[in-house]
């Protein structure tokens, strides 16, 4: 039976108030009639009656009678085509036994869960369009998923079709939330075909070697069979030992020694090729070594040629140089993570690979590494370096603060963008205009927050798409490049006369123009070059191709700037760039000076006085960095910084002679450079600490060793790190996870961190003593080669068995028993709280009516009825009728009477005369249709008098 119940039950009290409605009615005297007062009160108390109930948010409940069954369904890799199949043939009998009103809903789950059919009618499973990542099971998703699903008006039911290999999340919880819904879960239980299988499960190797050493490497095997197959060792991706062994059935291990090699970190891998195996995912692994040696040092350099005199300093400093130019240099963290440090010697920022540039930042912050960078012609702002994400971990800022008030720069670019500028550069898919876009955005980088910036474009015409304004920022320059394309002819005329108007009210104390083209154009532009240099504004010009105007080096001697023949369109961007830095007179300082020692380091090994440079980069101090030279008038030449983990370093003078000839043939300058490693690379301290990293299922395992010189265990350390996962690798706003140590042992200590993603998961690890001294850093790696899905445990009939019990569910039910009802406390409820203040509303006027419109019964008639001429009364018209015969008798005379006979006749005797009649009066003429007049005004008499009488009735 439903049942009707309310929200706010309170708001009842308001039914008090009904009889106050009704006492007026009683006790006033009746204006009205009596039936007009009735039925106002009646459709007054109705009104109050709904809005009452309306507010107290009536509603019907009907027991739910229909039931919402939801299929939750594995494709994880785990599962099987076969196990597919009997998923797809379990659901398909299922839905025949469906009864009208009843819902279905499909949920499929991997790693995430997909709604496949949300709930309603569904006759048959079809094919499945969803496909989440196999990589992974994880059923709590899948569960709380299907359970957000279920409406709330019928009874519910999920239906678990699975392994039972939950490797993601806590099944517990979600099972939790499902009994306290009391929303049953069946499970279905598909077992595992796994066929023949031989896997890796682990590496052992130890934390570190010393350099000369021998590794030794254990791999531990399970086989589902006895078989014999090929084992092959990886050493950082390079062939080491290949060897056929017996694989025996269960678990084994294999052992192997192999050379420690250079130092650094050495990568591991192992690969085994097993005959019969079924399953390839699972049969590599690879860890890390830390080899222990110099630090290996990485040193990025443009023209690898010029930083030979550094690797030299630096390899008598006992390190290990390795130099590479940008195009052939690891990206990845991985990589970097073999090298204490990475040195970018002189090199724009445009020619580093995009993955290293973003990299680094980590690299130093959460793995610890080292990063310096050498000041030259193409570093620091120089070299493009403003706004990228190596600037913020620089030990300097890139915008100085002039000492000497060099004036601001306005600077405006008149660029070609007619048709010829479609063509392709050079063997690339990048056009001219392309690398011109890009040659306005290097341009930028050269400029600070104070300087301005405009771009003009032409072709036959000309226009802004970058107004002359201050610097603004990155966003904002990309949407103007994005704004025009190569189209039309050349004409430089109105592109010139656009960037000499916003010059000339530009109060910049430096303004300057780049005008670049490809074509030939009318040189009708030359007396206006002369008048804008007259004015203080500099020209210079970029001619792309041989077929540009040859005026063009005229144009840039009138115009004071200078003159670029460019035959390669990529040359385009480092000249942009290269002009701003020339103009603006504050990246490059061409002088002499000496450096000035600003704070005492450990690191400078003693030395205080130091050989004459012949210039610098100019760069501004730090206030969270250490300055420790700097230049005559205090502009940073050497600082330092802590980085997260790591440390930075910056050199604001060249090492490849053109500033610092006389500090390379310095007698002191390999001691200098030893200090310099000293700076960069961390120290280890006195307590060796090692850290050993394994996966065991979807855990990383992390063990860190402290030993003092001795060799003995060193307790009570404070062992802290961070954890890179494979996606935090990828983003820069991933700062990875945090470690935190606990100690199992004397001089060991542990900590654990999930693993849910395939890849490389890098480590960096600190200690202190309880001083707080600095006790050792370590690094140490582990590679998750293959998901749990091929592990060693893939299926868990248990845990379905578990989830059932739980719930209150079923294992293994028949498929027609899914849509069997269950005693359940749902219901289907039916707001009515909105349809009554409706009623409300709509009896409102109602009532309006009732007591104030009085409408004549007249009225009612239809009006076209009204205008006809009422039908005669048959006695009245009869009346009328008499009336007329009479009314024509007395106005008709008699005929004259005929002449008597010849013969003659006696005579009567004359009657009495009696008194003459007077004549009757004529009456008065009538209208035309006389009679019909006559009826029509008795027809409205009567009905005037009817209508009177129905009057006092009332």
């Amino acid at each position: 039976m439903p049942q009707i119940s309310f929200l706010s039950p309170l708001a009842l009290l308001l039914l008090a108030l009904i009889p106050l409605l009704w006492l007026p009615a009683l006790v006033a005297p009746r204006r009205t009639a009596r039936w007009r007062q009735v039925a106002s009160l009646a459709l007054r108390t109705a009104i109050m009656l709904a809005l009452i109930l309306g507010i107290a948010g009536a509603q019907l409940t009907f027991p739910a009678s229909a039931i919402t069954t939801i299929f939750l369904l594995d494709r994880s890799d785990s599962v099987g085509d076969s196990q597919r199949a009997q998923q797809e043939q379990y659901v398909d009998q299922a839905l025949q036994r469906q009864r009208a009103g009843d819902r279905t809903g499909i949920v499929v789950f991997g790693k995430n869960a997909l709604v496949e059919h949300a709930p309603g009618d569904l006759s048959a499973l079809g094919r499945l369009a969803s496909a989440p990542v196999g990589a992974r099971t994880s059923l709590p998703d899948a569960i709380q998923l299907g359970m957000a699903l279920f409406p709330n008006d019928t009874q519910k039911r999920l239906v678990l079709l699975s392994d039972g290999g939950n490797n993601l999340g806590t099944v517990g919880e979600a099972a939790q939330l499902a009994r306290l819904g009391k929303i049953p879960i069946d499970v279905v239980n598909l077992p595992a075909d796994v066929g023949q299988d031989v896997l890796v499960r682990r590496i052992d190797t130890p934390g570190s070697a010393r350099l000369g050493q021998e590794i030794s490497v254990t791999a531990q095997i399970e086989s589902s069979y006895a078989t014999r197959g090929s084992v092959q060792v990886f050493v950082d991706g390079q062939l080491a030992l290949s060897q056929e062994r017996e694989i025996p059935q269960g678990q084994s291990s294999i052992s192997f020694q192999l050379p420690a090699g250079a130092a650094g970190y050495r990568k591991i891998d192992v690969q085994v090729q097993a005959q019969g195996d079924a399953t390839s995912q699972n049969n590599r692994t690879a860890t890390f070594t830390e080899i222990k040696g110099p630090p290996r040092l990485l040193i990025v350099a443009a023209e690898p040629d010029k930083a030979e005199s550094l690797r030299a300093a630096l390899e008598a400093g006992g390190a290990q140089p390795v130099v590479s130019d940008p195009s052939h240099a690891p990206t990845e963290l991985a990589q970097l993570s073999e090298y204490a440090a990475v040195i970018l010697f002189d090199t724009r920022a445009r020619d580093l690979p995009h993955a290293l540039m973003e990299n680094i930042p980590t690299y130093v912050r959460e793995l610890g590494g080292g990063f310096a960078m050498i000041g030259g012609q193409h570093s620091f702002g120089a070299g493009g370096y403003r706004r990228t994400a190596i600037a913020p971990i620089l030990p300097v800022e890139l915008d100085p603060v002039d000492t000497m008030m060099r004036p601001d720069v306005a600077l405006t670019m008149v660029i070609d963008h007619s048709g010829s500028m479609a063509e392709a550069s050079g063997s690339g898919t990048r056009t001219k205009l392309d690398l011109a876009k890009e040659a306005v955005y290097q341009a930028s980088l050269g400029l600070t927050p104070q300087d301005q910036i405009g771009l003009v474009v032409f072709d036959d015409m000309a226009r802004w798409v970058l107004p002359l304004q201050q610097m603004p920022d990155t966003t904002a320059i990309e949407q103007a490049l994005s704004t025009f394309d190569p189209d039309g002819g050349t004409d430089i005329l109105p592109g010139m006369q656009l960037a000499a108007g916003a010059m000339q009210q530009s109060q910049a104390k430096i303004r300057h123009v780049i005008l670049l083209t490809d074509g030939l154009a009318d040189d009708n532009y030359a007396q206006l070059v002369q008048q804008m240099n007259a004015q203080g504004v500099t020209i210079s010009t970029v001619a792309l191709g041989d077929d540009a105007n040859p005026n063009l080096e005229g144009i840039a001697k009138q115009g004071g700037g200078r003159y670029y023949q460019v035959r390669s369109a990529q040359q385009i961007p480092n000249i942009f760039l290269q002009e701003t830095v020339i103009i603006a007179g504050r990246d490059l300082i061409d002088r002499d000076f000496t450096p000035m020692l600003a704070l005492s380091s450990a690191a400078l090994r003693g030395i205080t006085s130091f050989p004459t440079l012949r210039g610098y980069n100019g760069t501004e101090l730090k206030s969270s960095a250490r300055t420790i030279l700097v230049t005559d008038d205090s502009k940073p030449l050497l600082a330092q910084e802590q980085v997260g983990l790591g440390r930075t370093v910056a050199w604001a003078s060249d090492l490849d002679g053109r500033w610092s000839a006389q500090l390379l043939r310095w007698d002191a300058f390999p001691r200098f450079m030893a200090g310099f490693i000293d700076m960069l690379v961390p120290p280890q301290g006195d307590t060796g600490l090692t850290l050993e990293a394994s996966a065991q299922g979807d855990q990383v395992v992390l063990t860190a060793r402290a030993q003092d010189a001795s060799g003995q265990p060193v307790p009570n350390l404070a062992v802290s790190g961070n954890l890179l996962a494979p996606q935090d690798q990828q983003s820069q706003s991933q700062p990875g996870q945090k470690l935190t140590f606990t100690q199992v042992g004397a001089g060991e200590y542990r900590a654990t961190a999930p693993a849910h993603d395939i890849g490389v998961y890098l480590a960096q690890v600190a200690a202190v003593d309880a001083q707080g001294a600095p006790a050792g850093t370590a690094k140490g790696g582990v590679v998750m080669s293959y998901s749990p899905e091929y592990g060693q445990q893939r299926a868990n009939p248990s845990l379905l068995a578990d989830i059932a019990r739980a719930t209150a569910g079923r294992v293994d039910p028949p498929a027609d028993t899914a849509y069997e009802r269950l005693a359940q406390p749902f219901s289907a409820v039916y707001e009515l709280g909105i349809t009554l203040l409706l009623l409300a509303f709509a009896l409102l006027p109602l009532d309006i009516a009732v007591r104030r419109v009085f409408i004549p019964l007249r009225s009612l008639v239809p009006a076209r009825q009204r205008a006809a001429a009422p039908q005669p009364i048959p006695a009245m018209a009869r009346l009328g009728q008499a009336k007329q015969r009479a009314q024509a008798r007395v106005a008709t005379p008699e005929p004259p009477q005929a002449a008597a006979p010849q013969a003659a006749a006696p005579q009567p005797r004359p009657a009495p005369q009696a008194a003459p009649r007077p004549a009757p009066t004529k009456p008065a003429p009538k209208p035309q249709g006389g009679a019909a007049m006559s009826d029509e005004q008795f027809a409205r008499l009567l009905a005037a008098k009817k209508r009177a009488r129905d009057s006092e009735k009332k």
